[in-house]
């Protein structure tokens, strides 16, 4: 049987459960502008770099205070163990791999000319990513929710 949740323990999945849901709002929103884009035939390697740099800031915010919420959340349930220890080292790897990823797409695309199979290999490769971030969020929150016991 699970213990019962505190109250600091409550806020503090609640704002990390606000947090996951703003970064996938901005990456529904992504994916169905290049949906568009790409429909439209139009190949719009500076507006989509404009906005993968856009991402990419907001993923290095979110990683950032995530991090906190992270040492916050251990604090309050379970104080350092080894399975928060390994969580948060799969973590720091998932961030940098995404973060890695991205950054290299955005200078790919900078650099690539106007031509369709270029933007249709990169629109190939911004999939993989977002498909990665979507399995690193799942990874964390099934490990939150571990720390966290919930009733």
């Amino acid at each position: 049987m699970k213990a019962k949740e505190s109250p600091q323990q409550n806020s503090l999945y609640q704002h990390w459960k606000e947090e996951h849901q703003q970064l996938n709002q901005s990456i529904a929103e992504l994916s169905e502008w290049l949906a568009v884009q790409t429909k439209l035939r139009t190949t719009q390697f500076l507006e989509t770099v404009r906005k993968l740099s856009e991402l990419n800031d907001q993923l290095q915010d979110h990683f950032t205070r995530e991090e906190a919420l992270s040492d916050q959340i251990c604090e309050a349930c379970c104080h350092p163990s080894p399975e928060a220890e390994a969580v948060r080292r799969q973590s720091d790897r998932d961030h940098n791999d995404i973060s890695n990823r991205l950054k290299h797409l955005i200078d790919r695309m900078q650099d690539a000319s106007a031509e369709q199979d270029a933007w249709k290999s990169s629109v190939h490769e911004l999939g993989l990513i977002l498909d990665l971030i979507e399995q690193h969020e799942e990874q964390e929150s099934e490990s939150v929710c571990c720390l966290l016991p919930r009733t």
